[in-house]
C-alpha cells in the first residue's frame, strides 16, 4: 500500500468528514468557533501529513538520524495562529488550538486500534 493511500485509510478520510460537517455548521452559524474549528482542522489535517510521512520515511530508512519534522508542524500550527492574529473578530483562537489538538487524538485512536488487532 502506498504511503498516501495507507494515509488516507488511517486519517485523511476523518479529517475531511469532520472538515464538511464543520463548514455546514459554519454555513448556517457563521460562528468564530467554527470558522476557527476548521482553519484548526486544516493544520491539523496537514500536520498528521507531515508526521506520517517523516513516520513512513523513518520506517523504511537505514539511518540512525530519524526526524518527525516537529519544526515543519510548528510552522504550520504558527501559520494557523497567524490567521487569528490577522481576522481576531471572525475566527476564535480558541477553535484554532482545539481544532489542533485533533492531530493527537487521531493518533491516539489510531494506536489503540491498532492494539486491539
Amino acid at each position: 500500500m502506498s504511503s498516501f493511500r495507507a494515509f488516507f485509510k488511517y486519517y485523511l478520510q476523518y479529517f475531511l468528514y469532520l472538515i464538511l460537517i464543520l463548514l455546514v455548521i459554519y454555513l448556517f452559524t457563521r460562528s468564530s468557533f467554527a470558522s476557527g474549528l476548521i482553519i484548526g482542522t486544516l493544520a491539523s489535517a496537514i500536520s498528521t501529513f507531515v508526521w506520517h510521512h517523516y513516520l513512513d520515511r523513518a520506517i523504511n530508512s537505514e539511518s540512525l538520524y530519524i526526524s518527525s519534522g516537529m519544526g515543519i508542524r510548528f510552522l504550520i500550527a504558527a501559520m494557523a495562529c497567524l490567521f487569528w492574529v490577522r481576522f481576531p473578530e471572525a475566527i476564535s483562537i480558541y477553535g484554532i488550538a482545539l481544532g489542533l489538538t485533533l492531530t493527537y487524538v487521531m493518533i491516539v485512536i489510531h494506536t489503540f486500534n491498532s492494539l486491539k488487532q
